[in-house]
């Protein structure tokens, strides 16, 4: 079994297993006549798509809240593959490598997580033009699936979103994508490099008469990898309609992606340091399909405006994970459709040229069928695929919310509030004697305030809250008195409480002239915070454990990020980043280990553990997979009219090994890692070359424990570890055709 982590790889059916950054470039406050101006006029961006305004208060004055924009020149630096890809440069952002594979790496922020793992807490919400991207069986965000070819800007709220719904405890992002602009104009983009990488991306865009702006692309992308038995392959197809003015719009997105990624997961610690490109368990493969549908609209009324999305998503997932050879495979199939709404209506008045009051007020739901097959496939044994889970959940949820902000000279007083009613039925299609329903209601509050305390610079402070309910797959494994034979099996379980978060920040923000500048320090604590543990005293022995999810008193997240950056007057610039993580436990736990494996292994061999045995947490002890440090740092050098240089690297300090939050082994060490890139352009044409992983750095971005069946002294526990992907060279030759100039092609400017 390859098993890549403590608690997710056991868990249900498996995944097989330099251009500068502006940090916050939201910018400080304005001045009054533009606050309340931009207040009674938001522009079309804004209003379609975007999740800036959540966070409180009205663009145009000042946010209490640490958010960092990304254009598309940031995006495009390194030609991102995967979200993960695009952050990191943003402070206290890292990745890891769960499953082995670059296409599926994990997000963690502030103590939070996004992931495509199922099972692993997701604490960070997703957005694609401000529909939510968490899929709702585990609400996993599936990054591949994700159109990043055809991105126009990313915005990234860290800290609380209490407006923002579900999964926002530590923070939203939110995708924005391209619209045409302009005379009609097109972009064709070919690109190929280390490990049979090879990647074809076109668009074309422009504005029709009467105003109608249109974008149509598309792009495909294999990959064969760098570890044995690799590979990822996939397409996608992604169109913008629409007629965006300033007091009334619509518009149609849609998009159909299709991937298929061949991951190696963790290898034992005797294969990883002699031989990191193995794959212990060949065969693991994740097909995933999926096509989303939504429409958006706004209009002006007098002082205010209405605005309204509606979207369709279906969603299907097939994942095989191959075991080691005494265990049977998994095999798990599941299927999402989700219908989803969002309304609000935003009014904003003017008292005088000091003071202005502007009103939100809105709802937003959605309406999910969710089916779940689990297999328990032993076809390598002789034997059969046999169905051990069939299960759907048609759950929905429906939430109002409403803000409000006061500007006072050259404060902004920010306020809001939301209400969460999620409704979760688990229904057993192959036993329904012991269907269950988990309803949660919470109402989460927002309080901000923001200064300007000097020409281009604030400072701010806000208190909120927010939560998330349990997954499906958390409610159908959480009865100690019947755990669940993970990976093979769910039940009919009561529900879990829902995870809720208390967030204080507090920072500052300085934007003028060519320098920016701003930090802040945040306290969040955490209630009910969800993660699996063993059932009953023996320990778990093969890839089978029993066992269920539970519900921890509290836990906590400390802690503070910087940025800064210079841009010079013939364009080369700079950037600094720094952040500091503390991820706690506060209250005793049990947490799920295989370090806890004694005995045999279930095929009758005696298991030699040379770890300490039991996970017992101890308030004080840190989350696994979160780095104490990080720090980020790079530029971009213009060398005449047509070449550019850039470079950057960062420093993902410390991370104790998933399995082990009592901290009672060494932690993973901290790594630096550098990239580099070189750009020509002349007229319609520009060649990239860009080299990740420029020094070879061949540390362990993930580990776990688990037991080696293969070791050839014997079955023993050991570590299990995933290599940072080596070093690779892509080469990227773009043109652009039509459209009045060479910058011309669809994916202009933000309003």
């Amino acid at each position: 079994m390859r098993l890549t982590s403590g608690l997710v790889a056991v868990a249900l059916f498996l995944p097989p297993s330099l251009l500068a950054q502006q940090p916050d470039t939201t910018g400080a406050d304005t001045t009054r006549t533009d606050t309340t101006r931009a207040a009674h006029e938001l522009p079309p961006i804004e209003v379609v798509g975007s999740i800036a305004p959540a966070a409180g208060p009205t663009i145009g004055s000042g946010v209490p809240a640490r958010v960092t924009t990304l254009d598309e020149a940031q995006v495009d630096a390194y030609e991102p593959r995967v979200l993960s890809d695009a952050l990191n440069s943003v402070a206290g952002f890292s990745s890891y490598d769960d499953l082995g594979s670059s296409y599926k790496l994990n997000i963690s922020s502030r103590g939070f997580y996004s992931s495509p793992v199922v099972g692993l807490p997701q604490g960070i919400a997703v957005f694609l033009d401000g529909v939510r991207m968490n899929e709702p069986e585990a609400s996993q965000v599936n990054f591949d699936l994700l159109p990043m070819d055809h991105i126009q800007r990313i915005e990234i709220l860290s800290g609380n979103g209490s407006l923002l719904g579900r999964n926002a405890l530590g923070g939203a992002i939110n995708l924005v994508t391209a619209r045409g602009r302009g005379p009609t104009a097109g972009t064709i983009e070919l690109s190929g490099g280390s490990f049979g990488a090879a990647r074809g991306e076109g668009h074309v865009s422009g504005v029709a008469r009467g105003g109608y702006d249109w974008y149509v692309g598309g792009n495909y992308n294999r990959e064969d990898g760098w570890r044995q038995d690799t590979g990822e392959e996939g397409y996608q197809g992604f169109v913008n309609l629409g007629k965006l003015g300033e007091t009334g719009g619509i518009r149609f997105q849609g998009f159909y992606s299709r991937d298929r990624a061949e991951p190696a997961g963790s290898l034992p610690q005797s294969i990883f340091t002699d031989h990191a490109d193995s794959n212990l368990t060949t065969g693991d493969y994740e097909n995933l399909w999926a096509y989303q549908g939504s429409l958006q609209a706004y209009k002006q009324f007098g002082l205010g405006r209405a605005s309204a999305t509606v979207y369709f998503r279906r969603h299907r997932a097939e994942r095989f994970n191959a075991n080691q050879e005494d265990d049977p495979d998994a095999f798990g199939i599941s299927y999402n459709k989700t219908f989803g709404y969002t309304a609000d209506y935003r009014w904003t008045t003017v008292f005088n040229a000091r003071t202005a009051l502007s009103l939100r007020g809105g709802v937003d739901g959605e309406v999910t069928r969710v089916r779940i097959d689990i297999f328990a496939d032993s076809t390598k044994f002789g034997g059969a695929r046999s169905l051990s889970t069939q299960a759907r959940s048609p759950l929905w949820d429906v939430a109002p919310f409403a803000a409000a902000d006061l500007t006072l000279g050259k404060v902004t007083l920010s306020a809001g509030a939301r209400y969460d009613y999620v409704r979760i039925p688990f229904e057993n299609l192959l036993d329904p004697a012991g269907d269950t329903t988990g309803t949660y209601k919470r109402f989460n509050p927002r309080i901000g305030a923001s200064v300007e305390v000097t020409p281009g610079g604030s400072v701010f402070a806000s208190w909120g809250q927010a939560f998330r309910s349990p997954a499906v797959i958390e409610n159908a494994c959480a009865d100690p008195e019947a755990p669940c034979p993970l990976p093979f099996a769910l039940g009919d379980d009561p529900p879990l409480e829902p995870v809720k978060a208390s967030t204080i920040e507090a920072g500052f923000r300085f934007a003028r002239d060519r320098v920016a500048l701003s930090g802040s320090a945040y306290y969040t604590s955490v209630k009910n915070d969800i993660f699996l543990t063993p059932f009953g005293e023996e320990a778990p022995t093969g890839s089978t454990i029993d066992g269920f999810f539970v519900n921890l008193a509290k836990t906590r997240r400390v802690g503070v990020e910087a940025s800064t950056s210079y841009t010079s007057p013939a364009g080369h610039s700079v950037y600094l980043n720094y952040a500091y993580t503390r991820a706690t436990f506060q209250s005793a736990a049990d947490i799920f280990s295989i370090r806890s494996a004694g005995g045999d292994d279930g095929a009758g061999e005696p298991v030699e553990n040379p770890f300490p045995t039991g996970n017992d947490v101890t308030p004080g002890d840190r989350f696994p997979q979160v780095p104490d440090h990080q720090v980020k740092l790079g530029g971009l050098a213009r060398i005449g009219r047509y070449v550019s240089v850039g470079a950057d690297g960062r420093y993902i300090g410390r991370q104790f090994l998933r399995g082990d939050e009592a901290n009672v082994t060494a932690p993973l060490d901290g790594y630096f890692v550098a990239d580099a890139h070189v750009g020509v352009e002349v007229g319609r044409w520009e060649i990239n070359g860009i080299v990740t992983n420029l020094f070879q750095n061949r540390s362990a971005t993930f580990g776990t424990f688990n037991i080696n069946q293969g070791n050839p002294g014997g079955p023993t526990v050991e570590r299990f570890l995933t290599p940072i992907s080596r070093r690779a060279f892509r080469l990227v030759v773009r043109t652009t055709i039509g459209g009045s100039s060479p910058t011309a092609g669809g994916v202009g400017d933000v309003d």
